[in-house]
């Protein structure tokens, strides 16, 4: 994961994250999605499928679903939001407050904050084609053996040992692991896969706190590498990338994405509430279409968006690869779908307990977490004890 450390705005209240359902015709609100089982296990800039704005009932004939649109078409905190129906920062709802008023809220209580009546977007959607189950996946994680770092990594001892016992994205349908090297994961049988810095540009910056490369230019290589094995990926229902530290049970993102439907255009999962960006590189989850728009993307993208440049919006540095792929997606219309309940991550604040909010070393509960991954246990023990909690 390379996320900058200032993505935008964050909260010191802490709401737990509400599993999401999808609508079929009639406007919704968010229900429990079960996790029970715990284990190992392109042209340029399209437009998207035209949205239905409705506050009470969509039209019966299509099979719909709640979005959001990208960061720029929604309405700031403070601002009346009844026209653009979302808000600028992730989490965030439009709710009404009366006739007329609506505005940007984390929840609402009928009465005390206003009628409450939830604005929202919504689209065509349907259950994924790809597999009967609708819930297959291909997996990739980077090693990086040149972080640019002095500080210990031990990425590459926690794949192997995650190879040997079939664990996180090693309990997908498919996988692989790139690399800035290759090296062995399973000696005589499995590799990393090389990713050559043709362009000479993967280490055109450093990220100020830690030290390490920002990785935006070795994921854009590595995503053409994947585009050109379609056999990976476009069989697949979803696409996945996880970082090596991220404690990632693909049957428990089986369950859940099984009952997720996707649209036309392919959606995207933002996994971090209350930041102006909220789409994580620990786990990233990628509908096929979405995958395929994204890397059918990439040259434009890296042409298009200020990615190497600095704002005060992304943090003053240039963008990690997860903050490149979010913006890439909103820019080709790809379906953005709030599912705040994939992953508990301590690099996302809205995660992290009152009284740890500015403690970067919190570390979640394994034990009774029941999110599909986890994150970040960097060191073997610490990841090798959270997955066998997860197994009690």
């Amino acid at each position: 994961m390379d996320t900058a450390n200032l993505r935008g705005e964050s909260s010191d209240e802490y709401l737990a994250p509400q599993p999401q359902r999808w609508v079929k015709g009639a406007l919704a609100v968010g229900a429990a999605c079960a996790l029970l089982l715990v284990g190992f296990a392109t042209g340029s800039h399209s437009w998207s499928t035209p949205a239905v704005t409705s506050r009470v009932v969509a039209p019966v004939q299509l099979n719909q679903m709640p979005f959001v649109p990208a960061r720029q078409e929604c309405a700031k905190v403070g601002e009346n939001c009844l026209a653009q129906k979302c808000c600028k920062v992730s989490g965030y709802s439009c709710f009404e407050v009366h006739s007329g008023y609506a505005k940007c809220m984390k929840s609402c209580v009928p009465g005390k904050d206003g009628t409450c009546l939830q604005e929202q977007l919504f689209v065509e959607a349907h259950k994924s084609d790809v597999s009967y189950s609708a819930n297959t996946l291909f997996c990739f994680a980077f090693y990086t053996a040149n972080t640019g770092s002095t500080k210990p990594n031990f990425e590459l001892d926690l794949l192997r040992t995650q190879l040997f016992l079939g664990a996180s994205l090693f309990g997908c349908e498919s996988y692989k692991v790139y690399s800035d090297v290759e090296t062995w994961l399973s000696p005589g049988k499995i590799n990393t896969v090389k990713v050559e810095d043709t362009n000479n540009d993967f280490h055109f910056a450093k990220r100020k706190k830690t030290g390490s490369w920002i990785n935006s230019n070795m994921f854009i290589a590595t995503w053409k590498m994947i585009k050109d094995e379609p056999d990976l990926w476009s069989n697949k229902d979803w696409t996945v990338k996880v970082d090596a530290d991220a404690v990632f049970l693909p049957v428990r993102l089986r369950q859940y994405l099984g009952k997720v439907e996707v649209t036309p255009n392919g959606i995207y999962l933002e996994n971090c509430k209350y930041v102006n960006y909220g789409f994580f590189g620990s786990l990233e989850v990628f509908s096929k279409n979405a995958a395929k728009t994204f890397m059918a993307s990439l040259d434009d993208c890296k042409q298009s968006l200020n990615y190497k440049g600095s704002e005060k919006l992304t943090g003053n540095e240039p963008w990690g690869e997860d903050l490149f792929a979010q913006r890439c997606m909103d820019l080709h219309k790809v379906n953005k779908v709030p599912a705040f309940d994939i992953n508990t991550d301590a690099a996302c604040a809205a995660w992290r307990p009152e009284g740890q909010k500015k403690n970067l070393k919190w570390k979640p509960d394994c034990a009774t977490v029941q999110t599909p991954a986890i994150h970040h246990f960097k060191t073997p023990k610490e990841y090798f004890d959270c997955l066998k909690a997860t197994q009690r």
